[in-house]
């Protein structure tokens, strides 16, 4: 169902892009992910959540564009595709920044993650509107960062409604070495003032979540890269916790 509400909400904001925006960039890729977990094993109350950290393959296709008038983002990922049908899990979000004044944005996002085998006692949707900002940006680099109102539905629905703020960004750089095209990008995430069932079942009132990824064009259609995830007091874990991904992808 909620998969739905994310597949609406790309069609509405496509529907609401003037006729005259001029179109500026796009890209689209699909890839495979191999995660290996290295840290974050203790989870709510003292639970050793181990036994879910396998290294697992994730499949997943991703795309964004820019406009005059703003940006849109999204992916999906169908996860642990090496496991068992009742053990995967399905990720998906869509983000957007649309000029309100200047390089100032409202900004809306929309994050949906679900499992196959549990029901939907750990399903999760998250959801963020605020204001962002796309001015530091140039022909190699972008910084684009976003603070907004973070709310939340859970499966179990405690810890379901407003869910405090949300701060973010997303960055880049594009570089050369020795003539190979290189890219490092950085995602992040700070939740703060959370409410407190989530607080609870999340292990803090606030929570990091993010990647820094290293990115190699091995020719014009495929790449390949390597990604740092870090987390504390989210995704279940008490704590700090990481993991490292090693990605092949096909650019479309």
């Amino acid at each position: 169902m909620r998969k739905s509400v994310v597949a609406l909400s790309v069609l509405a904001a496509a529907a609401a892009v003037p006729a005259q925006a001029e179109y500026l960039y796009g890209f689209g890729n699909v890839y495979a992910d191999y995660l290996t977990w290295t840290n974050g094993t203790q989870g709510y109350n003292g639970v050793d959540v181990s036994e879910g950290r396998d290294d697992h393959i994730t499949i997943g296709a991703e795309g964004g564009a820019g406009f005059t008038w703003g940006e849109i983002y999204g992916f999906y990922e169908y996860e642990k595709v090496n496991r068992a049908s009742t053990e995967r899990s399905q990720a998906a979000k869509f983000s957007m920044h649309y000029k309100v004044a200047g390089n100032v944005t409202a900004y809306g996002q929309i994050y949906d993650y679900s499992e196959n085998g549990a029901g939907n006692a750990f399903d999760e949707q998250n959801r963020v509107l605020g204001l962002g900002y796309v001015g530091l940006a140039g022909q190699n680099y972008w910084f684009k960062p976003w603070i907004g109102v973070h709310e939340v539905t859970t499966g179990n629905s405690e810890a379901s409604g407003l869910n405090g703020g949300m701060l973010g960004w997303s960055a880049g750089y594009n570089f050369s070495v020795a003539g190979q095209p290189l890219m490092v990008t950085n995602w992040n995430e700070v939740e703060f003032a959370r409410n407190d069932a989530y607080e609870i079942a999340q292990n803090g009132s606030t929570g990091l979540n993010g990647g820094v990824s290293l990115w190699y064009d091995i020719n014009d259609r495929i790449y390949t890269g390597l990604t740092y995830r870090y987390f504390a007091n989210k995704l279940g874990v008490d704590g700090y916790g990481d993991a490292v991904i090693f990605r092949v992808g096909i650019h479309l």
